[in-house]
């Protein structure tokens, strides 16, 4: 039987390129989708995120401060990801339809909080964050991660803001202190003399010598002179330390701001629940595909059980079946996400039509490719499959992948068909591109089927 076998494939050399070509396809698979993705960590640097500066530069004691333009420096020199200066219309338009995977807004006030930190009610620092998790689930994990960071970084330059604005209110109020210290040493020198004219007064009384008496005088009015001004002095002084030491305000605000300097709010402008509700449109994408190859295996998409009087008629034929198919597998497919999954969605009827015209779209890609080119058809098929899950953007974003797999994106129907499923699941942004290009595939790949049956019939002429 062996040899039978071996002889049959030694006679067809066709059959032995088919099993060559099958024995091909892990080798294929692993190339293609391996490489698509295999340092897509090391590209987070492509990934584009958009910074918009609305600060205003302040001047405390002398200091220029701007941190919303240092940020933005800093952020624009860095190589984690893609940052760029936009404008607020222009980074919340891109960040809607998926040309952006976060957008950094700095506020008007924030360089002048960081300056509140000896007023009676400082202020935190407030980075907004927005994000776009419908785009892509894996990325909005990686973002959020990098605001984090961001958020730590800027917290750290800012205690040393305020680290520096205090030492400056204690330093004020240490040379308060000195001058302090100098008032009471002239209160102590003028109270010696004071005594010592005393004394002197004393002494001149009991002879009633008219120089000692004057010289007692004189010294008595210049200890008094010195007492007086030491007093003024340490008045002064004292009253200035308390004034330097009043602006530092021990309330819990204070000790707020000083421990959390900056604070982050996020907004997810399309949330996604949970990671099956973010890979849903890939999943449901390979589904149908899966399930096109199984229909396009199982049902033979050329035979006949009556002659056809016209190409079209043969694919109409066939084309009923095939779509009723797809119109089940639709149904069945959209019950199971909302029974079984409890999937949420931005909008049923669009996630149904969805599914189905990707239905379509597959099995019409697929029927054309085994009618056109037979065996090698239903190996390209395979393969096709592979490209799709390398480069049609349902794992990891464009950005990340590799340019083999950006260069295939467009060509592929999977990459519009999760676009609208990702639409109508999570992001709910029109595209009617992705419609129409997913309309025009299927309407191109019928057309090739009848094509294909006239040429036959020209070939073959069926009587009737």
């Amino acid at each position: 039987m062996f040899k039978s076998e071996l002889k049959f494939l030694s006679q067809h050399k066709m059959m032995l390129v088919v099993l060559l070509m099958i024995a091909l396809i892990p080798a294929i698979y692993c190339y293609l989708y391996l490489s698509s993705m295999w340092n897509t960590y090391g590209h987070t640097d492509d990934i584009p995120v958009a910074i918009v500066d609305h600060d205003r530069a302040v001047t405390i004691h002398g200091q220029h401060v701007a941190i919303g333009q240092q940020l933005t420096r800093s952020l624009d020199d860095s190589s984690s990801l893609d940052f760029r200066q936009l404008s607020a219309q222009t980074a919340h338009r891109q960040l809607k339809v998926g040309k952006l995977y976060l957008v950094i807004t700095i506020p008007r006030n924030f360089s002048h909080n960081a300056t509140t930190i000896l007023t009676s009610a400082p202020q935190q620092m407030t980075l907004h964050y927005e994000l776009n998790s419908g785009a892509n689930y894996i990325v909005s994990k990686m973002t959020t991660g990098t605001s984090t960071a961001i958020t730590n970084k800027v917290g750290h330059n800012v205690t040393q803001l305020e680290a520096k604005i205090l030492l400056s209110a204690l330093s004020g109020a240490t040379t308060g202190m000195t001058r302090a210290a100098s008032g009471s040493a002239q209160l102590a020198t003028g109270t010696q003399r004071l005594l010592t004219g005393n004394q002197k007064l004393l002494t001149a009384t009991t002879p009633l010598k008219n120089t000692a008496l004057i010289a007692g005088l004189t010294t008595t009015q210049q200890g008094l002179t010195q007492v007086q001004t030491g007093s003024q002095n340490l008045n002064h002084a004292l009253t200035s330390s308390s004034l330097r030491l009043a602006t530092i305000v021990t309330r819990p605000s204070t000790a707020n701001a000083l421990a959390t300097p900056v604070v982050a709010t996020t907004n997810d402008i399309a949330s996604v629940p949970n990671n099956g509700t973010g890979m849903a449109p890939f999943a449901i994408a390979i589904g149908l595909y899966v399930g096109g190859i199984a229909l396009g295996t199982m049902y033979d998409g050329r035979r006949t059980y009556s002659d056809p009087h016209s190409a079209f008629t043969w694919w109409a034929s066939k084309a009923g079946i095939i779509a009723g198919v797809a119109l089940v597998q639709s149904g069945l497919l959209y019950l199971t996400l909302h029974q079984a999954n409890a999937l949420t969605t931005r909008s049923n009827p669009r996630l149904f039509a969805a599914i189905l015209i990707g239905s379509l779209l597959f099995l019409s890609l697929i029927f054309c490719l085994r009618l056109l080119l037979g065996g090698f058809g239903t190996w390209l098929i395979s393969i096709v499959l592979v490209m799709q899950l390398a480069s049609s953007g349902g794992l990891y974003p464009l950005p990340l992948v590799s340019n083999f797999a950006k260069t295939l994106n467009p060509w592929l129907p999977m990459t519009y068909l999760i676009q609208v499923l990702r639409s109508a699941i999570s992001t709910n942004v029109s595209l009617p591109g992705a419609w129409v290009t997913m309309l025009l595939m299927t309407i191109g790949f019928n057309l090739l089927i009848i094509l294909r049956f006239h040429l036959d019939l020209k070939r073959n002429p069926l009587t009737h």
